[in-house]
């Protein structure tokens, strides 16, 4: 009996991971082409049964997760494993494999879409709690993903020897910002219902907050 659950729950988990080679890819051009639409769903989404949840896409945290090991898995094939993992120093002696290194990332990079989560439950003064908070949490990891991933492959190709590939680096920086701060702009719009360039000024202002944190994590765990 017990092996006979356990073969269920392989079958269930096999389905699932491989469900991914579909769903993966349909979400990440989704939050692409239609981030806002993802974003306005999520609330709706998680008022519906576990199994009922996001049945045409990935789970937001599940997709942010696997974009992190997808771009890990990226950096090692075309420039070999991180520096942090054989040459660390202070914190950075807690990263010792590819495994741990995904779940930094994976921590870092699921702080943005927190703190977004959290200062735009600010600036539309609601309260911030778990049920306020998870939504906007979900949704802002639907923008924040793609981000990811070509903030992850910039920094890679900055790794490779040949000083041109900086070039298209910038180029992803700067498209990655370009669409954080677009849709972050027109969400704030969407939601508090206001301006424009009120809805600049908040995205700017979340970008900016993103980025001290990421920055301060990354300075901490590289030694500086």
């Amino acid at each position: 009996m017990p092996f006979l659950i356990f073969l269920k729950s392989f079958e269930v988990l096999l389905y699932e991971v491989m469900s991914w080679l579909v769903f993966y890819p349909r979400t990440l051009w989704r939050s692409v082409r239609h981030p806002l639409a993802l974003m306005e769903r999520t609330e709706g989404e998680l008022k519906l049964a576990p199994s009922e949840q996001f049945r045409d896409v990935v789970s937001p945290p599940i997709f942010l997760l696997l974009t992190v090991v997808a771009a890990n898995g990226i950096e090692v094939a075309v420039v070999g494993n991180n520096p942090l993992i054989d040459d660390g120093i202070g914190l950075a002696t807690m990263i010792t494999d590819n495994t741990s290194l995904i779940l930094f990332r994976l921590i870092a990079f699921a702080s943005l879409p927190v703190i977004s989560g959290v200062f735009a439950l600010a600036v539309m003064r609601r309260p911030v709690d778990r049920d306020t908070l998870q939504p906007i949490f979900y949704g802002q990891c639907f923008v924040t993903t793609p981000v990811v991933l070509l903030f992850s492959t910039a920094a890679t190709l900055t790794r490779l020897p040949e000083p041109a590939a900086n070039i298209p680096a910038g180029l992803l920086f700067i498209a990655a910002s370009v669409f954080y701060m677009a849709v972050e702009a027109a969400w704030f719009v969407y939601e508090t219902k206001g301006r424009p360039l009120a809805g600049m000024l908040w995205a700017f202002a979340a970008f900016a907050l993103c980025l001290l944190a990421l920055g301060t994590t990354v300075l901490l765990f590289a030694g500086f």
